[in-house]
């Protein structure tokens, strides 16, 4: 049987999180409907309608969507949502905004309806057949849904509570990595475990709404696992040695947060130093790249690949993705990706993109390595050969030294990793107890 729609209720984002309110947002998309020839457009992606219409609901895992659709014409917003979701007040609000409400399962029927002097703009890339069908064939103009593009840039206000909930992430992982220091020479702990305390250390920040994908805790081999995922039955053991590879999110009402962090819980060897190391020189190539305007994430994945490949080594996953803001962990349209074909590392940059920067190297059987980053495309200079855009590095919590070889490092890459540990502590510092500030302080402490 089909499950049953969620039953999740919808709430406002207020415009302070969300920078611009809903009749601004309806305005751009209708300026870009009308830029590709169309009179409407049909959006049925759940995050770009929660982002058009300033409204959170949590109708799927992790991804605080809800599910409708929304159509968006000349002067009005049409709403197709399920039945006792919206309360009176909001569907007020939205009224007042030039949005109307429709049951859920009416948009077939309105779809069918359409006058014949509009000309409706469809994604084929995120449409289903069935309400494609439902619109009438000399209605349909196919093209990108406005909002997409719209949303990956984000506003001013969005940018900074979105460095709010970086500090409060970066205690989150601070706290973590000094309780499992803490803890490991005394008891072993799960991978389970250590994906429930991060959850927990995380929710004790405040805003908090929950996680943004379920945790990945990879200890040793399992660490080679790209996506593995512990639960309370196949959890490995995790004890004072060996590396240990965490990757986790978490949604906040301003932000979204994913980082990875690959930590040596006792004496690594030397050939997991070096694949680090690599892995940290290609993550520093792409966090400090400058690079003309209209560059696209294929062109930029090489950077992060570059020190691996000089070693024989690679690895098989996308090395960056784009973050929504208090929405789903992954969005378009822009990617950093080996791929010539993916429509995602053909996207150009922006500025006002959030992106992942995550390369990492896998040894089956044995140990994951992976750093991850969000970074945000900014302008970097304008020059006499036109616009150039760099990346600045969100996401604040120690990169772990012991598992590298300052000796494998130029200047340039000591000086990137100083500052950063530099304004890691500066910006964390102010939010710890002594104790942690101490921890944190020898965490970050200067490589020569």
């Amino acid at each position: 049987d089909r499950p049953a729609i969620p039953d999740s209720p919808v709430y406002a984002l207020p415009a302070h999180y969300a920078g611009l309110d809903r009749t601004q947002k309806l305005a751009q998309i209708r300026k870009q409907t009308t830029q590709q020839g169309a009179t409407a457009c049909l959006i049925t992606t759940l995050d770009d309608i929660a982002w058009s219409l300033n409204i959170r609901a949590a109708d799927v895992d992790f991804n605080p969507v809800c599910v409708s659709f929304l159509v968006v014409d000349t002067d009005k917003a049409h709403w197709f949502v399920p039945e006792g979701k919206v309360d009176e007040a909001l569907e007020q609000g939205l009224r007042e905004d030039g949005v109307l409400c429709y049951p859920y399962a009416y948009i077939e029927t309105w779809l069918r309806q359409l006058p014949p002097y509009e000309t409706l703009l469809v994604d084929n890339s995120t449409i289903n057949v069935q309400l494609y069908q439902a619109i009438p064939e000399n209605l349909v103009f196919t093209g990108h849904n406005p909002a997409e593009a719209l949303k990956a840039i984000k506003s001013d206000t969005e940018i900074h509570q979105l460095r709010s909930a970086m500090r409060k992430d970066g205690v989150a992982m601070v706290r973590l990595l000094r309780w499992l220091q803490q803890t490991l020479p005394q008891h072993p702990v799960s991978e389970f475990d250590i994906a429930e305390k991060i959850a927990f250390f995380r929710k004790e920040q405040g805003e908090y709404t929950g996680e943004s994908f379920p945790a990945i805790i990879g200890y040793q081999a399992n660490g080679a696992i790209v996506h593995y995922r512990p639960t309370p039955e196949n959890a490995a053991k995790v004890y004072p040695e060996g590396i240990l590879l965490m990757d986790s999110g978490g949604q906040y009402r301003h932000g979204t947060t994913d980082i990875t962090r690959t930590i040596a819980l006792g004496t690594p060897q030397a050939d997991q130093i070096r694949a680090n190391t690599a892995v940290l020189k290609g993550h520093i190539a792409l966090a400090a790249a400058w690079f003309p305007e209209g560059t696209k994430g294929v062109q930029l994945d090489a950077l992060a690949r570059m020190y691996l490949w000089r070693e024989g080594k690679n690895y098989g996953h996308g090395t960056g993705h784009g973050v929504g803001y208090f929405l789903n962990v992954h969005e378009g349209p822009q990617g950093i990706t080996p791929s010539p074909t993916n429509a995602k590392g053909l996207s150009p940059f922006q500025a006002g993109m959030v992106t992942s920067n995550e390369p990492g190297y896998y040894e089956p059987g044995q140990y994951g390595i992976r750093i991850e980053n969000l970074v945000l495309c900014v302008e970097a200079a304008e020059t006499s050969t036109g616009k150039f855009l760099r990346f600045e590095t969100i996401t604040l919590c120690p990169i772990d030294l012991n598992l590298i070889d300052p000796a494998l490092l130029d200047n340039h890459e000591k000086i990137w990793l100083n500052e950063y540990h530099h304004m890691v502590c500066n910006e964390l510092s102010p939010l710890l107890n002594e104790e942690e500030q101490a921890w944190l302080s020898h965490a970050c402490r200067k490589i020569v």
